[in-house]
């Protein structure tokens, strides 16, 4: 059975993560300027916020979070980055996060293939598809993210210049490197796990991808990135 874990060009590269400021230092090397990140300190802020949004999402009853499952679907339906996509890769969501059960429900509906991720004992993502077809294999490969027209991913929390804090296995920040700059990466989150940037920027590595927009259970943003 799949399981999960638990990305449009307008100029820049959207894989250009920019670094906290406060978690950075400038060190002269031959009379040049470049930029040293302190690991083990992000790292630390990172776990320090994942147990604070797991809790949190640990204590939504079952009205609350079946409510913030219809009320995704609804919001993502009507979002114009979904607007003509007939491929989409998603996730089924797990136990306390924002649910995507009626989601997928209404893109099948909509007759949008469906790419779920499988993850593999290196912690890398294949994808299988829903509906499959007679002549579809059980699983895709690792590249067949790169075939969609958009990639919903799960987070525990996103800031508004497209920085995401994922469950820190690394997963999808693989597999978002095989997705072209044109198809968008958008990522799911609780209304109070969207950042300001300018004022709670997330902490982030070099190797953390970014997205390019955001969906909760209210609305769906156009970010930064």
């Amino acid at each position: 059975m799949p399981t999960s874990h638990s990305a449009v060009d307008l100029g820049a590269d959207p894989f250009d993560t920019p670094l906290d400021a406060t978690l950075a230092t400038l060190t002269p090397v031959d009379d040049r300027l470049t930029v040293a990140v302190d690991v083990l300190e992000v790292e630390a802020r990172k776990r320090a916020l994942r147990r604070g949004i797991r809790a949190r999402r640990r204590e939504r009853d079952e009205p609350t979070a079946a409510a913030v499952d219809a009320d995704l679907a609804r919001v993502l339906i009507g979002c114009p980055l979904l607007a003509g996509a007939r491929r989409v890769a998603c996730y089924s969501s797990l136990p306390g996060e924002p649910g995507t059960r009626t989601l997928l429900a209404e893109l099948r509906r909509h007759d949008v293939e469906v790419l779920l991720p499988v993850r593999l004992p290196d912690d890398d993502l294949d994808w299988t598809a829903r509906p499959g077809r007679p002549d579809t294999p059980g699983t895709l490969g690792v590249q067949a993210v790169s075939s969609v027209d958009l990639v919903v991913v799960p987070a525990l929390a996103v800031d508004t210049a497209g920085r995401r804090l994922g469950q820190g296995g690394g997963s999808y920040d693989r597999a978002l490197r095989r997705v072209p700059s044109r198809v968008p990466v958008l990522a799911v989150v609780h209304d109070d796990e969207l950042h300001d940037a300018a004022v709670s920027p997330l902490p982030t590595l070099p190797h953390d991808r970014l997205v390019q927009a955001v969906v909760t259970p209210s609305r769906w943003l156009w970010l930064a990135a």
